[in-house]
């Protein structure tokens, strides 16, 4: 598994020479700052999110990008992501000593920003958003933050009814499902939840319900059907 991930990029026919180059130096980047287990976790995020992409109909190589480098700033320490934010004017929220790993996210934006500037505004803002998300989610957002959930070697938890809902749903019902998940998971382990986490949830919440029919509108439409 560990050769096929890292030889799948170098045989990819659908990569311009420049888009190859691009991924190897990125990935060569990574090898230097993360552990081969977050590596190929990286990897295998982007061979998902390229598969997803193709799957919606969403730039690709922004895809394969924001899923190799989504977790820039991981292997850093609590102390090491709190000293970034600071840097970075990264506004805290409350109990951001709790949930400091979660930084990585926001400060790993920025960190790639700044070293490969020429990566695209979307896949910069889907780094930063694949943890806490947030009630704007771009289909590229969504793709990145589903990848990193499903991705083949994640194995906690059952993950296997949401791996068969991709490319079923809506790229927004599935969102709402994984993030559900992720939901119970932090309550089940009396986690501290982000307050922006809460807002996205009642934003996609609020979504659903608007889309779906009512039951007294299921009623009518039975009625009319037997009429």
């Amino acid at each position: 598994m560990r050769k096929k991930l890292l030889d799948k990029v170098g045989n990819d026919k659908d990569l311009t020479e420049r888009q190859k180059r691009q991924f190897e130096d990125a990935r060569e980047q990574l090898e230097g700052r993360l552990t081969e287990y977050r590596l190929l976790h990286s990897i295998s995020v982007s061979d998902t999110a390229v598969s997803m992409a193709r799957r919606y109909g969403v730039d690709e190589h922004d895809a394969r990008m924001a899923g190799l480098l989504h977790d820039w700033d991981k292997n850093l320490s609590d102390e090491e992501l709190l000293l970034r934010a600071c840097e970075y004017d990264i506004k805290l929220s409350e109990h951001h000593e709790d949930m400091a790993a979660l930084l990585h996210a926001q400060t790993g934006a920025v960190a790639v920003h700044r070293q490969f500037p020429e990566l695209s505004d979307a896949v910069i803002q889907a780094i930063a958003r694949h943890t806490s998300a947030a009630e704007d989610m771009s289909e590229l957002d969504i793709i990145i933050y589903v990848a990193d959930m499903l991705e083949p070697l994640r194995t906690q938890g059952n993950l296997v009814p949401l791996r068969q809902l991709a490319g079923k749903v809506e790229l927004e019902e599935l969102f709402l499902r994984c993030y559900e998940a992720t939901m119970r998971h932090l309550i089940n382990r009396h986690r501290f939840i982000h307050p922006d986490s809460l807002k996205v949830w009642n934003t996609y919440v609020a979504k659903e319900r608007n889309t779906r029919p009512s039951k007294k509108q299921n009623g009518l439409r039975d009625m009319q059907i037997q009429a």
